[in-house]
C-alpha cells in the first residue's frame, strides 16, 4: 500500500500543474483571439499582406526588475542582515520587498535564477563575493574594500 504522505503530495503537486496548465492554455487562446484580430486589422490595410513574412520576436520571459534594481535590493538586504546570507535567503527577502507571491516551484525556480545573475553581475563587478557554500546554497556578502 502506498504511503498516503507520498500520495498527498503527488495529489497536490498534480493539482498546482493542472492549474497552471489551465492558466497559460487561457492566455494562450487570449493571444490567438487578439494575433486574429490584428491580422484582420492588417487585412483591412492591405489585403494582399502576407503574413507569413512576419517573423516571431523573441520575449524576455518573467523579468522581475528594472535595470540596476536586483542589485541595488541585494546590497540592501546584505547590508540589513549585517552578515552573509545565502542565496535561498536572500530571495526570500527580495521576493517579501518586491510583494511577489511566487506560488508555483516554477515561479520560485525562475525569481531565483534572476536572482543569481545578478548576484553573479555584482560579484563580477566587484560589489559581492562567495564566502562559502551550504550544500549546494551559495553564501554571499559584500566585497569588503581594500
Amino acid at each position: 500500500m502506498a504511503e498516503t504522505h507520498v500520495i498527498s503530495a503527488l495529489v497536490l503537486k498534480r493539482s498546482e500543474l493542472l492549474g497552471e496548465i489551465k492558466h497559460y492554455e487561457s492566455l494562450v487562446k487570449e493571444h490567438k483571439e487578439n494575433l486574429s484580430t490584428i491580422d484582420k486589422t492588417i487585412h483591412l490595410f492591405d489585403s494582399s499582406y502576407d503574413l507569413r513574412t512576419i517573423k516571431s520576436k523573441r520575449v524576455m520571459k518573467d523579468r522581475y526588475f528594472k535595470n540596476g534594481e536586483a542589485v541595488v535590493l541585494l546590497l540592501d538586504a546584505l547590508r540589513e542582515l549585517s552578515r552573509p546570507a545565502k542565496t535561498d535567503e536572500l530571495t526570500e527577502i527580495i521576493a517579501a520587498v518586491k510583494k511577489l507571491p511566487l506560488e508555483s516551484d516554477y515561479e520560485k525556480a525562475t525569481f531565483q535564477k534572476a536572482i543569481v545573475a545578478s548576484l553573479s553581475r555584482a560579484a563580477d563587478n566587484g560589489l559581492v563575493e562567495r564566502v562559502g557554500r551550504d550544500g549546494v546554497a551559495v553564501i554571499w556578502q559584500i566585497k569588503a574594500k581594500n
